[in-house]
């Protein structure tokens, strides 16, 4: 019997030295299928190149580099505009999971880590409950690798929001009080029951937060309902991100989502929908 295999699609951009970091933790994978490590590369990029094609490799473990180039529109824009960025991560995530010829397509930000057993947890998950879609939790990390164990929400910039957000992500069981855990979670929707996103959740409203990097989806459904590559003015002012589209097209679409439960990611802060160091100071995006 043929072994199911994993697609982990990484967009990534001048960034050689996390990009290791990442490639690094798929090869050190404990799933005994073929995994496929497809990195798509925004905008040419030899360093960046380099850096893949040159990362160790195993049986069971494939790379493939894909330089994408940017349409004239969008080359020289400032960094860090997410409603520029947000919209080119949808259509190269897309990009990735086409190029991919694997059963199932997980994501890696180029900034993030996998746990050893990342990839197989999400796979046994989705075989137990017969799904297709399934996601891990997350633990929280500043850049230089010391814990996030602050008391406000981490896409929220202002301190009394992102301390109310907190409260209520740990009223629910999503973030462990004292702990840099964050358990992910996609409650499903009642009738009447809005979409919001974790950065602008209420206390009565389901949680609807699966970051990009803890996803498992069978490819031929990601294929039929691709991430949008199109955001509304209201998405931007709520912070939604490709994995927030993801998300809400999978239940719009009446898609039965798992989890494992388990923080098998390690997540660093600084990228462009948080942009946090130390003391919540905000850096540009890299």
């Amino acid at each position: 019997m043929r072994k199911d295999t994993i697609g982990v699609v990484t967009v990534t951009r001048g960034r050689p030295r996390l990009l290791r970091r990442a490639m690094a933790s798929v090869h050190a994978q404990d799933f005994d299928g073929l995994i496929e490590h497809v990195v798509v590369i925004d905008e040419r990029d030899p360093e960046t190149v380099a850096a893949a094609t040159a990362a160790p490799t195993r049986p069971g473990l494939r790379v493939t580099v894909h330089e994408e180039p940017r349409p004239p529109a969008e080359r020289n824009e400032p960094p860090g505009d997410k409603r520029r960025v947000y919209p080119r991560l949808s259509r190269l995530f897309n990009t990735g999971a086409r190029i991919s010829s694997a059963d199932w397509i997980a994501f890696l930000d180029d900034d993030n880590e996998y746990e050893p057993h990342h990839l197989r947890s999400l796979l046994e998950c989705a075989r137990e409950h017969g799904a297709q879609v399934a996601h891990s939790g997350r633990t929280m990390w500043y850049a230089d690798g010391a814990p996030y164990l602050e008391e406000a929400w981490h896409t929220v910039d202002d301190p009394v929001e992102a301390a109310r957000i907190h409260q209520v992500m740990c009223d629910k069981g999503v973030r462990v009080p004292g702990t840099n855990i964050l358990l992910d979670r996609a409650d499903p929707r009642r009738p009447g029951d809005a979409f919001r996103t974790s950065s602008v959740i209420r206390a009565e409203d389901p949680v609807a937060l699966v970051d990009q990097s803890v996803w498992l989806v069978r490819r031929e459904l990601l294929l039929r309902l691709p991430i949008p590559e199109t955001f509304t003015e209201a998405e931007h002012l709520a912070n939604t991100a490709p994995d927030d589209k993801l998300l809400r097209t999978l239940q719009d679409n009446g898609v039965p989502i798992v989890s494992t439960g388990q923080p098998t990611v390690r997540y660093y802060l600084g990228g462009v929908s948080n942009r946090i160091t130390r003391g919540r100071q905000a850096v540009a995006a890299e």
